[in-house]
């Protein structure tokens, strides 16, 4: 007799795909300083003033922590914990996280239960990666993940697709003895392994942008275009108009140098937007910069 393992379908109907503004959840990325804790409100104060500017309601913009809270303030819609009710750390799985953020979108959004909305998803850094493992998680049907989920696009802002970037990895393990989630970053670790390069779509289709600057120190250009997404951004990282590993998630005036990719070639480089800009275009309708 044969068994199948299939992840078991949605029992409402997936939402249409459609322009315009879903709920937006925002996911950061690894903490370097010692704290290890975030004020999801402080570290994504410029992209949440940015989508206020362009007419999303408080309720329409969710942010997601794996650390503890920073300086005694929540600031996060939602935050990870354990079975035990404890907050994340560096020797936190991404696999972990990724179950945990799986859940709360679920039963927030994607559920019967909650009317089966769709939501979109901005991630930076790290947090690109739990998102990655998410969504093929859910798609694999791994127990412990729900069935499905509905998000209709995602966005990632230097992501470590293929691996973070030596120099910084060595200073993980020298300040915090390789935890966990820096191993997992490391280049040809298990867990990159075991992501496919194309990411996976939930149940109701998902449109992937990837955004990388060449001047990010943490996450090189390449890795953080690495993956087969339907939409691509590449900092030229030339010139005195750069884009770091922070800007971004923050930059959202003027023009930088960039190229593009929508499913062929990469375009030349030109004056393109900045990248929070890129990513509400990204959410919001399709990537147009």
């Amino acid at each position: 007799m044969a068994i199948a393992f299939a992840a078991a379908a949605p029992a409402n109907a997936a939402p249409k795909r459609s322009n315009g503004r879903s709920a937006v959840i925002f996911v950061h990325g690894f903490d370097g300083t010692g704290a290890a804790a975030t004020n999801c409100q402080e570290y994504w104060a410029s992209a949440i003033n940015y989508f206020q500017s362009k007419k999303y309601t408080n309720a329409q913009l969710r942010t997601y922590s794996y650390y503890p809270k920073k300086s005694g303030s929540n600031g996060c819609t939602w935050r990870y914990t354990n079975s035990d009710g404890k907050y994340g750390s560096r020797r936190t799985s991404l696999t972990a996280i990724a179950k945990n953020f799986a859940n709360r979108v679920y039963n927030s959004y994607s559920s019967a239960p909650s009317g089966g909305q769709k939501v979109d998803v901005v991630a930076r850094s790290m947090g690109g990666l739990v998102v990655r493992s998410a969504l093929y998680h859910v798609k694999k049907g791994t127990a412990g993940f729900p069935p499905y989920l509905y998000i209709e696009d995602v966005v990632t802002l230097g992501s470590p697709h293929d691996g973070a970037s030596g120099v910084q990895l060595a200073l993980c393990k020298a300040a915090y003895n390789s935890p966990q989630q820096c191993k997992q970053m490391t280049k040809g670790s298990s867990f990159l392994k075991g992501l496919p390069q194309t990411p996976s779509k939930s149940a109701m289709g998902t449109d992937w942008t990837a955004i990388s600057s060449h001047d990010d120190s943490t996450v090189s250009g390449n890795s953080g275009a690495w993956i087969n997404a339907q939409h691509k951004a590449q900092f030229d990282g030339s010139g005195d108009n750069q884009i770091s590993h922070t800007a971004l998630k923050s930059h959202k005036n003027g023009t930088f140098r960039a190229r593009v990719k929508d499913g062929g070639a990469w375009s030349s480089y030109g004056q393109r937007v900045a990248p929070v800009v890129m990513a509400h275009k990204a959410v919001l309708n399709r990537s147009e910069y």
